[in-house]
């Protein structure tokens, strides 16, 4: 079994993003109605706030001012917190792999800009932190979510010790081009079958090839049928597509796997699938294949 690390303040569940209210705190709570921090490789943190001066490193200061402002700030810096403590329990060896709550999302975010519910960049920053404190490099960043990684994309557009492998339909949409095969986009499938065919044929592989020293996964919930992306996957497909990132982590860097959660799906779809997510992470077998 793998020790498993939840991350989750109730900030990110009580001051969420508007559309992610319910569906973060449900998510979470999902987990105590399964019982599942019971078992003994699994493990509850609660985050700090990031620290403002980390924030700096990535983002502009007007940038961190129009957030103060939005009626965000605190959630963000509780959701970006979350993800510093996962990469900092995963690189101490406390625990094998993470999951992270988020009550806002982090990818759009470039800079300067922010918007689409996302504001300090949950990928850009916990990359920084990771390379200052720990000394790491390499990165692989996997992201499921139905849109395009505009912000994260151009921040790292020239940084070919990251790689980006976008699901979002093969928009490249706003924001800067990348300039090299490290940022990759691709389609979404038309079904569960097609997206867990698709992520099985394009992620272990570029893994392998790329050799991460941590590996990020952006789970996207909002392909869901009953979401407002795609439109086109049930509740059953992310626990598959959790397979196979974890088994590509374990192959290429050890599991050091950090999992970002900022749930656009309704409560019934997340109280479904995040403690099958769990599960996969720390190795349980409690779900059979469904």
């Amino acid at each position: 079994m793998k020790r498993t690390g939840i991350f989750y303040h109730e900030i990110c569940g009580r001051k969420a993003y508007s559309s992610l209210a319910m569906s973060v705190a449900e998510g979470f709570e999902s987990l105590k109605k399964e019982n599942l921090f019971g078992e003994p490789n699994i493990s509850l943190f609660e985050p700090n706030p990031a620290p403002e001066e980390l924030i700096a490193k990535v983002h502009t200061k007007d940038m961190i001012e129009r957030v103060r402002r939005s009626g965000y700030y605190e959630t963000s810096l509780y959701s970006v917190g979350g993800t510093l403590l996962a990469i900092e329990k995963v690189l101490t060896k406390e625990v094998d792999n993470a999951l992270v709550f988020g009550g806002v999302g982090g990818h759009h975010s470039d800079r300067n800009n922010f918007g689409g519910g996302c504001f300090f960049n949950t990928e850009a920053i916990p990359i920084v932190y990771a390379r200052e404190k720990f000394g790491l490099k390499r990165f692989a960043v996997v992201d499921t979510d139905t849109h395009h990684a505009n912000g994260t994309i151009d921040i790292f557009k020239d940084d070919e010790d990251l790689l980006y492998i976008c699901f979002c339909g093969g928009y490249w949409g706003f924001g800067g081009r990348a300039k090299s095969g490290t940022k990759v986009c691709l389609p979404h499938g038309a079904s569960d079958e097609e997206e867990i065919e698709n992520v099985r044929r394009e992620v272990p592989k570029r893994l392998e090839e790329f050799k991460p020293e941590l590996v990020y996964w952006m789970l996207g919930l909002d392909t869901h049928k009953d979401s407002y992306g795609t439109r086109k996957l049930t509740e059953k497909c992310y626990p598959e597509l959790a397979k196979i990132i974890k088994e590509s982590a374990d192959k290429v860097c050890g599991g050091k796997l950090v999992v970002f959660n900022a749930c656009n799906a309704p409560a019934h779809v997340t109280e479904y699938v995040m403690p099958r997510i769990v599960d996969c992470l720390a190795e349980l077998g409690r779900y059979p294949k469904e």
